[in-house]
């Protein structure tokens, strides 16, 4: 029997688990040398956004979509192994809106370290959940994450992607969410390497604005003059083709990295 390959996949490659208990939305994902920035055993913003979007995205009451917002944001460092464990609770159903609380932990949802809200537009997917609660792992085609998204850049500072099979959310054929969430975490990165040192992101904010239609699209990072307690960088993704418009807008918070 001649074994077909199974395409590669942005979400495929967390090797997460879904499942609900009562009105709670929970999930679980090993971390994987694929999860870390490059050189580094920290894991990306960008993947725990996408373990978030898929919990949180897979309600007690349905699987929905599209994500409209999403807020990570780490209270301590993540786990450099062993597993990553989420908890989403519902803070609204309404008739178009969900909106979800998640906290990510390593076995104590009393010692979270990282919270997340998002809003998702509340419309059911057909979906059968069975078929939802175990992603296979080792689809994502590429060593790390970063590498999985294929970006170019462009012009100094800017990235640029493709609409490819990777990234493509078979729900909608727009981006997927997280897919988006790491580019945008990549051209921070990039913006603020003019500013001396490693940078670690400790926060992300994306609202996912427009669908991309055919691709490419273009991030580039604004580094945000002051900041309080850290740097800001905003990060624009547009689609020039046909008429320039937005996809989504991110806000990073940096801090300097330390180890």
């Amino acid at each position: 029997m001649t074994e077909v390959a199974t395409p590669s996949n942005f979400v495929g490659g967390l090797g997460i688990e879904l499942w609900i208990e009562g009105d709670l939305a929970l999930g679980r994902a090993e971390v994987q040398p694929s999860f870390f920035k490059p050189g580094t055993d920290r894991v990306r913003m960008g993947v725990l956004a996408t373990l978030v979007d898929m919990v949180a995205g897979s309600p007690a009451h349905a699987v929905i979509n599209p994500t409209i917002d999403m807020r990570v944001s780490l209270l301590e460092h993540a786990p450099t192994s062993g597993p990553i464990e989420l908890v989403c609770y519902p803070v609204k159903i309404g008739q178009r809106l969900f909106i979800g609380e998640t906290l990510l932990h390593t076995g104590d949802p009393a010692r979270p370290f990282a919270r997340s809200v998002c809003t998702f537009l509340n419309r059911p997917l057909e979906v059968d959940r069975e078929d939802q609660k175990k992603w296979p792992a080792n689809e994502l085609g590429s060593p790390t994450y970063d590498e999985a998204l294929q970006l170019r850049e462009s012009v100094p500072g800017t990235f640029e992607m493709d609409l490819h099979e990777v990234v493509r959310n078979g729900a909608n054929g727009t981006i997927q969410g997280g897919a988006q969430a790491l580019m945008a975490e990549l051209a921070g990165e990039r913006a603020l390497a003019d500013h001396g040192g490693d940078h670690e992101i400790v926060d992300l904010e994306i609202r996912y604005l427009n669908k991309v239609m055919n691709g490419p699209v273009l991030a580039t990072g604004e580094v945000i003059p002051g900041g309080v307690d850290g740097t800001y960088v905003r990060v624009p993704m547009i689609e020039p083709a046909p008429d320039g418009r937005i996809v989504a807008l991110t806000t990073l918070l940096a801090r300097p990295a330390h180890g």
